[in-house]
């Protein structure tokens, strides 16, 4: 039996974009300091909570009572999109807190839900920023239906380019559109699925890791919370200048 099965049963999943609630800004910025990531909040997030294209899924639990006011949620996952220019969502791989870091079927209805809200949103493609010869982060992606696209970004310390595919390809890749949200929280796949949504996460998700760390220098993976297409200089990034003869 899933170890989570009995914990998701109580955990309530929604897509939520624009202005948000008091008590769920409260408790997605609880969430950030708790994993120990808060400038992730502080510094991206809160100011693009009042933006149309952020979609947020949030996998949250509610307190009892009061059922309502500062406290009375708290988040146990969370996905994220950025629909920007061209209708191109820009994805950060799938946050969880650190009680939840092994809960796949928790992870695979919070993916299945934001790919779904994206494909019905009629977003032309859905991509991740990954380092520039990332054969691990390349080759999990491959495996989930994502291909190289024609955007690249650059940081001070290395080249990344865009991965991306539509959201129904991935759907179907990782075989989460058949699937029922209760069987995915039970965790109720057949061993290839699971394998391939474990490597689909965990490789995202260490790939992530450093930025979440505040050490970008080392980050294999750029989060999605910037609309990158309108962010680049006409033509694109420039090539690079030729050394000395």
């Amino acid at each position: 039996m899933n170890d989570h099965a009995v914990v998701n049963e109580s955990i309530r999943i929604q897509v939520a974009a624009g202005d948000l609630p008091v008590e769920t800004k409260t408790a997605l910025a609880t969430f950030c300091r708790r994993n120990r990531f808060p400038h992730l909040y502080f510094e991206t997030l809160e100011p693009l909570l009042s933006r149309s294209g952020l979609v947020l899924v949030l996998a949250t639990t509610d307190r009892p009572w009061p059922p309502k006011g500062i406290g009375s949620q708290t988040v146990a996952a969370v996905g994220m999109a950025l629909i920007g220019t061209e209708r191109r969502a820009h994805l950060t791989p799938v946050l969880t807190d650190r009680a939840h870091a092994t809960n796949l079927g928790l992870v695979g209805a919070v993916t299945k839900h934001l790919l779904e809200h994206l494909r019905d949103a009629e977003v032309s493609s859905a991509g991740y920023l990954v380092r520039a010869g990332d054969r691990a982060l390349e080759r999990a992606l491959e495996q989930a239906g994502f291909a190289e696209s024609d955007l690249q970004s650059t940081t001070d310390f290395a080249e990344y380019q865009e991965h991306a595919a539509t959201p129904r390809k991935v759907l179907d890749t990782l075989n989460l559109g058949q699937v029922r949200i209760g069987d995915l929280l039970a965790l109720a796949l057949d061993d290839r699925e699971l394998d391939r949504l474990s490597v689909y996460h965990f490789a995202l998700t260490t790939g992530l890791t450093a930025y979440l760390q505040d050490s970008l220098r080392y980050a294999a993976l750029l989060p999605g919370l910037i609309d990158l297409a309108a962010t680049l200089p006409p033509g694109g990034v420039p090539p690079g200048t030729p050394g000395p003869a």
